[in-house]
């Protein structure tokens, strides 16, 4: 393995600070346009991501409830496969997305 790293390996990572508006939208668009694949639940600061099961919307009320620290959602839309990941800030709610091409990664 080389010492660097190819940024063209690398996926593509966003990240916005969400209102409560604009995170009832994001989840909404998730549920009606995309598969879902998993939901995670991060607890505290020293605590792994939890396994239950949960759906998003139950995920996302946890998150702004403040019972868990941050959320984890992976779905597919559109041939590429998303990790949305969900976590409380002092602004609201910080979204940071991933992006991995599907169809790149079959080829390989």
């Amino acid at each position: 393995m080389s010492a660097t790293l190819d940024a063209k390996a690398l996926p593509s990572l966003q990240q916005a600070d969400l209102d409560a508006a604009t995170l009832a939208r994001l989840v909404s668009d998730i549920q009606r346009l995309a598969v879902v694949d998993e939901v995670l639940l991060k607890g505290a600061d020293a605590s792994m991501a939890s396994t239950q099961r949960r759906t998003l919307a139950e995920a996302v009320d946890a998150l702004q409830q403040g019972l868990v620290m941050g959320v984890q959602v992976r779905y597919r839309y559109q041939g590429q496969s998303w990790w949305d990941t969900l976590l409380r800030a002092p602004q609201g709610i910080r979204l940071v997305r991933i992006t991995h091409d599907l169809e790149a990664a079959g080829s390989r």
